[in-house]
């Protein structure tokens, strides 16, 4: 079982320029050899879609949960 790890971007990040911001906390941690599961997976894509549009794009709204 995976911890599942979606949450808005600090605060603190927010000042900073999109160019300079520190990069995302991994979304899956302590995964198994089989890697997330697919509960595991949509949980993750409900979690990305209650964002707000900032923390979206931290996330990189293209690449990690594409078809949102």
């Amino acid at each position: 079982m995976s911890i599942v790890s979606v949450k808005p971007m600090p605060e603190s990040y927010r000042s900073i320029s999109k160019k300079y911001r520190p990069g995302h906390p991994p979304i899956f941690t302590d995964c198994g050899p089989a890697g997330p599961t697919p509960e595991e997976i949509e949980m993750a894509r409900e979690l990305f879609k209650i964002l707000d549009d900032e923390s979206k794009d931290w996330y990189g709204r293209r690449d990690i949960f594409r078809g949102l």
